[in-house]
C-alpha cells in the first residue's frame, strides 16, 4: 500500500507562542501578582487569525481563566471570579508592559 498526504490551499496551522518576549515575561509575572503562581502549558489546536498576527510581527500570547474541565464542552461556562482574576492579570500584563518602555 502507499500513502500520499497533500495540503489543500485553506489548511489550518497551529502556533507557537514565543517564550522568550516581553510580552511572555509580562503575562508570567502578571499571572504570579494575581494567581500567586504561574504554569505556562500548551494545548494542541489551530488559530489562523492568530498565526496571521504573529506573521505580521506581533508578540502574541495567549491565555484562559475559565474552567478547563469545561472547555468547549456542551455546557462550557466559566466563574465570574475567575474573570475578575483574568481582568486583574490584563491589568497586570499592561502595567509590566508600561513599566518595560
Amino acid at each position: 500500500g502507499s500513502l500520499e498526504l497533500e495540503i489543500a490551499e485553506g489548511y489550518l496551522e497551529g502556533i507557537a507562542c514565543s517564550l522568550d518576549s516581553d510580552g511572555h515575561a509580562a503575562l508570567v509575572a502578571a499571572t504570579q501578582q494575581v494567581r500567586g503562581e504561574a504554569k505556562p502549558y500548551s494545548i494542541g489546536g489551530s488559530l489562523p487569525l492568530v498565526r496571521d498576527l504573529q506573521r505580521g510581527g506581533f508578540d502574541v500570547q495567549i491565555t484562559g481563566f475559565g474552567l478547563l474541565s469545561t472547555y468547549h464542552a456542551d455546557n462550557e461556562y466559566c466563574l465570574l471570579s475567575d474573570m475578575e482574576k483574568g481582568f486583574q492579570v490584563l491589568v497586570g500584563v499592561v502595567a509590566h508592559l508600561e513599566d518595560a518602555a
